[in-house]
């Protein structure tokens, strides 16, 4: 199973969770899907179509583990199913370097995204070092 990341999940980024599936899945490499990535206040929201490109991460979970894996991300994302849920799970096309491509699953955001900004060329890495509320929610604060 493959696993597209964009935001406090990625490698990069100082989060427990991020950690956490450094430890459960084999990093693939950068990669980009369709779509348009938002400033949510604390973390970002990835809504999948359109236009633009969104930078990222493509991971392979560990077989053995990977229904439990996701358990922890769905729980982590907050995605029970519901329909009040700000997130979902959603499976899109990746590519990934010289132009590979993975079919993997990615959370999506579901509610209005009217009136939020979008971060800069879909790019979250970037974004990131300069954003003092994303430090915060993913630093504990």
């Amino acid at each position: 199973m493959y696993l597209f990341v964009y935001g406090t999940l990625m490698s990069n980024i100082p989060s427990s969770m991020s950690k956490f599936l450094r430890r459960r899945g084999t990093l693939i490499g950068k990669g980009t899907v369709v779509g348009t990535l938002y400033d949510l206040g604390q973390y970002p929201g990835f809504v999948a179509g359109g236009e633009g490109k969104v930078k990222g991460e493509l991971y392979r979970l560990e077989e053995a583990r990977a229904e439990q894996t996701m358990e922890m991300l769905d729980a982590y994302e907050s995605v029970t199913g519901a329909p009040e849920d700000e997130y979902r799970k959603i499976e899109l096309k990746v590519t990934v370097g010289d132009g590979g491509t993975f079919t993997a699953v990615t959370y999506e955001f579901t509610k209005s995204v009217v009136d939020k900004k979008t971060i800069p060329l879909g790019n979250y890495s970037a974004f990131y070092p300069t954003n003092t509320e994303h430090q915060r929610f993913v630093n504990g604060g």
